[in-house]
Formats: structure tokens, C-alpha cells, sequence
């Protein structure tokens, strides 16, 4: 895959090269997982559950914006209205390119009708996260009434970004040359669609030492449009493949299908780390300041119980449970280390320990999507040093009882 780096070009997703149909044999030890036929069903999804119990290098709690009653799910007597929506930013660059994109947060609404804990649940290009998220922390609704109250509400309100004219999706699948030659079960006229998206993040070590790197992942797209198996073909070091397998764990898709049916579908990408942001892994200007500021002598970088106020959360994504430690369906911790930069965006999420290396990298995956208020020190935006362990349960959602967030149109 030749990435976006800088926003400038537009990445593809492949059907694997040069694979014949007895690399798929019953024997095969490689790629005889990848076949639907010969996978296990697992009867459960996973569900993260995040730990925020004594984090931090301060050893404070951090004050997040959580409702002080439970929010409701159950029909309302009132539903939540949307009363101020305010336009979200559209990125200089994405516009440009003509890139359109849909974004869809989950958040609450709290009983004075503002948003609280934004979280992107679905996302078909990375790049336009933020400003969505930046945009709906301003909106205003008409808070859900119960028995003649106001209440909590969690709902899902989609987002839509589009040139004024036509408009081309981020991410490319294309089929490769041997595609007629695979097996039916992985063969497909339509080719799957990404609406939820993520770039890997890159491993903090090896960026502050600008090392490059490359990895590539083979992995198996069900026909209910989620990633059932997973494989790195091949890394340069271990954290790239790592990264890139956190990667893809966030994926889903609008399913393949063949003969107008869903069907499962075979796709490979490529990742090339490059600390310059120059391919297909994004280092954004915000980052390298980062690591510019480390690696001063005396860097200008505060620890939390220096500065005016405790940083509040503002959107913090749950990680996802590593796709090759399913099948084991282990519980597992990982203590991350990140920086939260003046804009009170997360950089440079590091893995500090975990009780498996698939759980550090993801959880660092799902920290580098988070965002404060601006940390202030002297009423100044400053950078700040955190750490937080995040824990992993997976469940079976089979035996659970699952009530759906209230839906919110499109203004």
C-alpha cells in the first residue's frame, strides 16, 4: 500500500499477488487459516473494557467529563432534538484531493443538552476524526426526557464531508492478477468497503530514533464485514508488525459481495513507517514536535500535578481486542506512556509493560486517538507527560444483553 503520508496520495488495498490455488490446500500450514471453511466460528465479538484506575506519572485521577447518573438507552417520553449543530472543518487537503468522508461518533447528552465523551465509532478516512470531533463538542440539543425529567442520553450522530463536486473515496481496493484463481469462498465482484479506518501508530522508540520500517498484513474480511483472521506476512522488526496488526484490528467494512450476496474476502496492505510522515504511516506536524521537544536537554515538558488543573478528557476511543488473541480470549493489561501536546491531543503513546505484546500495541492504538482540554501551566498551553493502564476482557456478547443507542439524522 503507497499511503497518504502528508495527505498526498491515495492508498489501495489489494487482493494478495501471486498466489495459486494450492497455497490453499487443507495441508497448507500457511494460509489454510484464511479459508472460511476452515475457521473456527467463535461465538463472540469482543468487548474492552478500559481500566482508568490510578493512572498518570502524578498518581492523581484524571477529571473526565462522565455523567453523574446513568444515560438512558430505553425509549424516552421525549427524544434528544438537535437544536445548534455547528459545520465541522473541512480539511484544506482532503478538499482538495476531493476526498469525501462520513464520520460516526457515539456520545452522550447530557441534561443541559451538551456533548460529553465523543468517541469515533465509525470512520471511512482518518483525517477528517478531528474535526468532527471538534465540531459536535459545540453542538446543542434538546436533551431526552423521562417521566417528566432530563436525562442522560447516549446517542450516534453521523457526520458527512463532501467536495462540492463528485467526491473519491480515501482507501482503493483493487483485485490482483490471480484473483479468478482463488477459491469461491474468497472470490468477489464488489469489493469490501472500509467504514471504519485507522493508520497504525508508530512505535514511539523507533521514531524518536528515526528508524524506518515496513510490515505487511494478510487478513480475512467476513461476510458481516469484520476482520476474522489476521497474519503479519512480513516486518522489518517486530514493533512495525505489531503496530500494523493493531491497525487492521480496528477495521470494518461494508462487506464483499459476489452475486449481489455478502461473501468473505482475502486483502492485503502494506505499511511503510517513515519518521518524516513521507508514506503511509502519517507523522503529523504536532507529533514531531514531540519528539523534538524530548529530546532537548532540558525539555519543556510538565508533569500533571504541575500544572493549573488537571486535564479533562474529551473523547477517549476503547481499545480493540486483538483479533490473534481471540481463540485464547486471555484478559490482559498494558501500562502506556503518552504526552499530551498544547492542543490536548495524545502523542507518542509508548508501551511501557504488558502481560501480551498484541495488548501494548493496541491499547497505544486506541490512546493515540484521544483528546483533552489543552494542558496549562501559568495559563499556557504547555506539553504534559501521562500514563495510564489500560486492561482488556473479552466476553461473550452472546450472553449479554445489548440495547441500541438512540439514532441521530444527519442535520
Amino acid at each position: 500500500m503507497k499511503g497518504v503520508g502528508r495527505e498526498r496520495s491515495r492508498p489501495r488495498l489489494v487482493t494478495p499477488k501471486r498466489l495459486r490455488p494450492r497455497d490453499y490446500a487443507a495441508g497448507s500450514r500457511t494460509l489454510r487459516r484464511f479459508l472460511p471453511l476452515s475457521m473456527k466460528t467463535l461465538p463472540f465479538f469482543p468487548r474492552v473494557v478500559l481500566a482508568l484506575v490510578g493512572f498518570f506519572l502524578a498518581a492523581v485521577a484524571m477529571v473526565a467529563a462522565e455523567p453523574k447518573e446513568p444515560f438512558r438507552t430505553d425509549p424516552l417520553d421525549e427524544p434528544v432534538k438537535l437544536l445548534k449543530p455547528v459545520k465541522p472543518e473541512y480539511p484544506f487537503n482532503m478538499q482538495k484531493a476531493g476526498l469525501i468522508g462520513r464520520v460516526v461518533i457515539q456520545c452522550v447528552v447530557d441534561k443541559e443538552g451538551r456533548v460529553i465523551d465523543p468517541v469515533v465509532i465509525e470512520s471511512n478516512n482518518p483525517w477528517f476524526e478531528r474535526p468532527a470531533i471538534e465540531a459536535i463538542l459545540k453542538w446543542k440539543y434538546q436533551p431526552g426526557r423521562k417521566d417528566g425529567r432530563t436525562v442522560y442520553t447516549r446517542i450516534e450522530q453521523p457526520l458527512e464531508f463532501a467536495p462540492y463536486e463528485g467526491g473519491k473515496e480515501l482507501w482503493q481496493s483493487t483485485k490482483g492478477k490471480d484473483h479468478a484463481k482463488l477459491p469461491l469462498e474468497i472470490r468477489w465482484d464488489e469489493c469490501p468497503v472500509p467504514i471504519a479506518s485507522t493508520y497504525p501508530v508508530y512505535p514511539a522508540e523507533a521514531l524518536q530514533a528515526a528508524r524506518k520500517g515496513h510490515a505487511v498484513v494478510r487478513y480475512l474480511v467476513n461476510p458481516q464485514g469484520r476482520i476474522q483472521v489476521a497474519k503479519v506476512l512480513e516486518a522489518s522488526a517486530p514493533e512495525f508488525g505489531g503496530a500494523a496488526m493493531a491497525s487492521i484490528d480496528v477495521w470494518r467494512f461494508k462487506p464483499a459481495t459476489r452475486a449481489g450476496e455478502p461473501c468473505s474476502a482475502l486483502l492485503q496492505m502494506e505499511f511503510d513507517f517513515v519518521p518524516t510522515g513521507d508514506a503511509s504511516v502519517p507523522v503529523t506536524y504536532e507529533l514531531r514536535d514531540v519528539v523534538r521537544e524530548i529530546a532537548r536537554k532540558v525539555p519543556r515538558i510538565h508533569a500533571l500535578e504541575k500544572l493549573d488543573a488537571m486535564p479533562k478528557a474529551l473523547s477517549r476511543r476503547p481499545p480493540v481486542y486483538p483479533t490473534s488473541l481471540l481463540e485464547v480470549g486471555q484478559p490482559g493489561e498494558a501500562l502506556i506512556e503518552f504526552y499530551i501536546d498544547q492542543k490536548g491531543d495524545a502523542q507518542l503513546p509508548r508501551i511501557v509493560s504488558a502481560t501480551a505484546p498484541e495488548f501494548g500495541y493496541a491499547a497505544a492504538q486506541a490512546v493515540a486517538t484521544w483528546r483533552f482540554e489543552p494542558p496549562l501551566k501559568g495559563g499556557e498551553p504547555v506539553i504534559a507527560r501521562a500514563q495510564i493502564p489500560v486492561s482488556f476482557k473479552l466476553h461473550d456478547d452472546a450472553k449479554m444483553e445489548k440495547k441500541p443507542a438512540a439514532k441521530e439524522s444527519q442535520p
